[in-house]
């Protein structure tokens, strides 16, 4: 997929199905050169990533998920480590 046009709300989809597929909740995410291409992306644009962060944050909220567990995940799970891969 490429994720060079994607706003940011179709980017807190992907993270949010990355991210429920990491927890187990779901079977399915997007696939690791989806993930890596996603995680490049967000490291690169500091302003994308910002707006990215805040849709998601909104539906985190609204699904009464923990939001300090995204923020981590986000940062040192997701970005971190694909971007070192």
């Amino acid at each position: 997929m490429d994720v060079r046009d994607l706003t940011p709300i179709e980017i807190a989809d992907l993270l949010d199905e990355a991210w429920l597929a990491d927890l187990g909740s779901r079977k399915d995410g997007p696939d690791e050169a989806t993930r890596a291409a996603l995680a490049d992306r967000l490291n690169c644009d500091e302003d994308l990533w910002a707006k990215a962060w805040a849709a998601w944050q909104d539906m985190l909220i609204a699904d009464g998920c923990p939001v300090h567990e995204a923020r981590y995940w986000l940062d040192v799970e997701f970005v971190d480590i694909q971007t070192k891969r």
